[in-house]
């Protein structure tokens, strides 16, 4: 509801309006409709400007740390299209700086932001460039940038960040400087804490990261048929029978036994058990979870490479469900070709991250010239 709400749809956004205002979210009310304030102070004002996406939202906190370490001149403004109080947290710690919710894609509604705020450039992020305010940067002149989004309508003066492949053909032909911004973002060089803890008395660990709800019960059973549920762990980022949950797990009382299927179920356990565990399975796992995977600096396989959609091809072997026992059987096997695999997607990571630090000198550079 929200996202149509904030696309600019007539009748959802009176009835998201309408909401608000009866739960007494006037804040949010008000500002869908563009009654935006700029921080206290002097100095321009840049706007910073994400969807509704998670992702999208962390890589707008991020971008708004970046450009005040490079830029204590100018104010920020910040705006979300749903809560992020974790990110709002980090927020409050930066000078200068406002947060909240953005306006709606309206012609109104934008006319009134660009009119209040008057920002001297627009970083969005995601979905956030949408029709109508893109249309109005264009027509006032107003410099802006897109991370992490496809090309929008009407933005023809717009610098794009792509951070995937299908979003890197989406520009071509157009001004862009593609980067995995997300490899920045992910925890690297973390202690292997559960292989000593959990595998104590396992042979190997192994991570299903993102199995489809209804093939995971499947492939547990298929595990538990095979050779490597005899001595090993199975972790499966999906909920299935009889898995015991990670969270609710006694590390210090109950060891886990070999054979057992622990269920994944927060995300702070990701980047410790990427780095902890011999072997990674793929299916299509949203990026944060992808790129702990990268940075775990483990063998990791998928299903099918190419619908990762990353920006350059990673050296992650191409197996198939029926082959992953087998194969899982060779990581152990033949350690030293597993070390050679993990290496190989180990430098892609690094390769990743510092052309992503070379980006976001450009990007900030970009941000310094407006």
């Amino acid at each position: 509801m929200h996202k149509r709400a904030y696309e600019g749809h007539g009748l959802a956004g009176l009835w998201a309006d309408l909401k608000d205002r009866l739960h007494k979210d006037y804040g949010r009310a008000n500002a869908r409709l563009g009654f935006l304030r700029s921080p206290a102070g002097t100095g321009r004002v840049l706007w910073i400007k994400t969807d509704d996406d998670r992702v999208h939202a962390r890589l707008a906190v991020e971008t708004a740390r970046a450009v005040r370490e490079r830029r204590q001149d100018v104010r920020l403004v910040v705006t979300f299209e749903d809560e992020y109080p974790e990110g709002w947290v980090q927020l409050d710690k930066l000078a200068r700086t406002g947060y909240g919710f953005g306006p709606a894609d309206r012609a109104a509604a934008t006319e009134r932001v660009l009119g209040r705020l008057a920002p001297a450039g627009v970083i969005a992020i995601g979905q956030a460039l949408r029709p109508e305010l893109a249309s109005a940067l264009t027509r006032n002149k107003v410099p802006c940038c897109l991370l992490h989004g496809r090309p929008p309508q009407g933005a023809i003066h717009c610098h794009g960040f792509p951070n995937t492949f299908s979003e890197q053909r989406a520009w071509k032909g157009r001004p862009q400087s593609d980067a995995a911004f997300l490899s920045l973002m992910a925890e690297a060089q973390v202690e292997p804490t559960f292989s000593g803890v959990a595998g104590a008395h396992a042979r190997a660990l192994w991570w299903l990261t993102d199995p489809h709800p209804g093939v995971v019960e499947a492939q547990v059973r298929s595990w538990r048929r095979s050779g490597l549920a005899v001595s090993d762990i199975l972790f499966v980022g999906t909920r299935c029978v009889d898995a015991i949950a990670l969270s609710a797990w006694d590390r210090e009382r109950q060891p886990l036994p070999q054979g057992a299927v622990v269920w994944v179920d927060e995300a702070r356990f990701w980047p410790a058990l990427a780095a902890s565990c011999h072997g990674l399975h793929l299916s299509r796992p949203p990026e944060p979870l992808l790129w702990a995977a990268i940075a775990g600096g483990r063998v990791v396989s998928a299903e099918r490479p190419g619908d990762l959609d990353l920006l350059r091809p990673a050296p992650i072997p191409e197996i198939s469900a029926q082959e992953l026992w087998a194969y899982w059987q060779t990581v152990v096997a033949e350690p030293a070709t597993a070390r050679a695999t993990a290496d190989g997607l180990r430098r892609y990571f690094w390769e990743e991250r510092r052309r992503a630090a070379a980006v976001t000198e450009t990007l900030l550079h970009m941000v310094y010239d407006w």
